[in-house]
């Protein structure tokens, strides 16, 4: 199911949200793929970088390693910050984030969070000016963070070491709003925000290899990386949250 456009339509929002679909699994945590208003992207890192929709394929930068997923059950994608671990996705056509609604979801156990650093989640920045470098990331003092450069929200909660949280980014362009939601309560939101500048780039996890500073790395496990390109409503970001 993948997407070969470079834009995509802001009417994306009007979808009718429906009840997901449970792929076939013997883990108590299945993954999930919501019907509808579903993701056009999505990597669940089962012992390799593959995007479930079999397009935009990552490729691992100083050898990420895998860990166990949630609830002792498949993978993690296992990120060692002192190595500059990460996984960039080259795969064109790039998405163009320009002037669209967008939200990125993931489920993360980090080992590193309160040492004042950003820890990158997921982004795309091909230039480090206002607006044109966004990252979805834990950063000082250990809260959620949408951060398109200069042009940021923060939410409220710091998030526990060595625990899986899930988490949402969501940026609503006919709003101008940027939310996030951790556990599927919502953390922190504001107006006034974007819309994104940067030209289309690859997609980066667990850091944002434009910069020079190893302090972006992600440290810990990343799972089940989802990107849709419209804002999900916080009934949909709960609904996949309680599903675990």
């Amino acid at each position: 199911m993948g997407i070969f456009l470079l834009l995509v339509s802001e009417t994306i929002q009007t979808s009718t949200w429906q009840m997901p679909i449970v792929t076939t699994s013997t883990c108590s945590n299945n993954e999930v793929i919501p019907a509808g208003r579903s993701p056009i992207i999505a990597w669940y890192f089962q012992n390799n970088l593959l995007d479930r929709f079999g397009v935009y394929n990552g490729s691992g930068r100083n050898n990420p390693a895998y860990g166990v997923g949630r609830n002792g059950c498949g993978k993690c994608l296992n990120l060692n910050m002192s190595l500059n671990q990460s996984v960039v996705v080259s795969a064109t056509p790039y998405i163009d984030l320009r002037n669209i609604s967008f939200s990125v979801e993931s489920w993360i156990n980090p080992t590193a969070v309160t040492d004042g650093l950003e820890h990158v989640i997921f982004g795309q920045c091909p230039a480090l000016s206002n607006d044109q470098c966004m990252r979805s990331s834990i950063a000082n003092p250990g809260v959620v963070y949408l951060l398109f450069r200069s042009d940021n929200q923060g939410g409220s909660h710091i998030i526990p070491n060595n625990t899986w949280s899930h988490v949402a980014y969501v940026y609503n362009l006919t709003a101008r709003t940027m939310s996030l939601y951790l556990n599927g309560t919502l953390e922190g939101s504001g107006g006034n925000h974007g819309p994104f500048q940067g030209v289309p780039s690859a997609f980066e996890i667990g850091t944002i290899g434009i910069y020079t500073s190893s302090s972006l790395f992600f440290s810990g496990c990343i799972d089940e990386v989802s990107f849709y390109p419209f804002a999900r409503t916080a009934a949909e970001i709960a609904a996949t949250f309680a599903l675990g």
